[in-house]
């Protein structure tokens, strides 16, 4: 494990490391047109925003190269970021064919979410309480397991494992042995 900054890392971090806008992986994720293609682009985009000029430029064949996707994916994807309002795209202001990307904040909220794409509230809230229902009948399962005494399912210890308790001192405190999770697998 790596430490940085008071910040813990499973591996230390030598290359430039850019951090994802938590928008992206739990908000925008609930529409049906945005997918991990479709972050990626748009975070492509933010890495070649250029301050200087006020937006992004790279050509959609560097876009291709960079995220291993074909340049038709990426014009679709590049569709999907302007129906959900993250970029505005343009012709290059200096004579060239190219686009330039004006990038925009997406909202951080789901209710700011649903407000602007009220179409698909109430698809997602409906995806949403099945996975709920899924995983309230898995928890009701395992504890009714746990009751008839199968070890398989000690869902509230490996819980604790995966949570471990902490100290008044914040340090985690060990409440097994790796032994005893591997006997569960």
């Amino acid at each position: 494990m790596y430490e940085k900054d008071g910040k813990r890392y499973p591996f230390e971090i030598s290359e430039f490391y850019s951090v994802g806008l938590n928008s992206l992986k739990r908000v925008y994720t609930q529409h049906p047109k945005f997918n991990g293609n479709v972050r990626l682009i748009y975070e492509l985009l933010f890495d070649h925003w250029n301050g200087d000029f006020g937006y992004a430029f790279p050509d959609q064949w560097e876009l291709a190269r960079e995220s291993g996707q074909s340049v038709s994916s990426v014009k679709r994807n590049i569709k999907v970021l302007k129906e959900l309002d993250l970029i505005e795209v343009s012709r290059s202001p200096i004579g060239r064919k190219n686009n330039v990307y004006y990038i925009k904040k997406p909202v951080s909220t789901i209710e700011e979410f649903y407000r602007k794409f009220p179409e698909i509230e109430k698809e997602s809230r409906e995806r949403i309480a099945r996975i709920d229902a899924e995983r309230d009948k898995a928890i009701e399962k395992w504890d009714k397991d746990e009751q008839a005494g199968e070890k398989y399912t000690q869902r509230n210890s490996f819980l604790t494992y995966a949570n471990p308790s902490k100290n008044k001192e914040g340090e985690a405190v060990e409440n097994g042995s790796l032994k005893d999770i591997e006997s569960w697998l």
